[in-house]
């Protein structure tokens, strides 16, 4: 039975279908949540804290900004499978996606992580390989991929 589940979250509007996912497949009374989004690095203060400084906000705004809003989707998530009876933490890391899942799936001993898809192309995908694939091979726990909120086609 998995216990400790990790739900990695981008923020993008097709990440709120992983919280559907999880209240489908997760008991309240059996599952521990974590909700983890990873920040680019390139986006990133290296010592974040949400009290920053005018000087930092006005030195760094996008890096501000982003974690600033990394914090917000982390926030309401919580909030979300907390008010629906799950006992949820959350974090952001910064670094590269795949990477911090794992990292972070294997500190917390985690026993699933679920994720989202991001649906590319054949080229696209040979350029900016599968988030979801380098995780499957490597959390050492099972993953669960949202794969069903597919965006438009043009």
């Amino acid at each position: 039975m998995f216990r400790s589940v990790l739900i990695a979250i981008d923020g993008t509007p097709r990440s709120l279908g992983i919280l559907d996912t999880v209240k489908r497949f997760c008991d309240t009374e059996q599952h521990l949540l974590h909700v983890l989004l990873a920040v680019d690095s390139a986006y990133a203060l290296e010592e974040f804290d949400q009290r920053l400084s005018r000087f930092d906000q006005t030195e760094y705004p996008a890096a501000a900004q982003e974690q600033l809003h990394a914090d917000k989707i982390v926030q309401e998530a919580i909030q979300a499978f907390t008010q629906a009876g799950f006992s949820t933490t959350g974090s952001q890391e910064v670094g590269e996606p795949a990477e911090v899942i794992i990292k972070v799936a294997k500190a917390r001993n985690s026993d699933l992580v679920v994720m989202g898809h991001r649906h590319l192309s054949r080229l696209k995908r040979m350029l900016d390989p599968s988030i979801a694939s380098k995780v499957i091979d490597e959390a050492g726990c099972p993953v669960l991929v949202d794969a069903r909120h597919q965006p438009p086609r043009h």
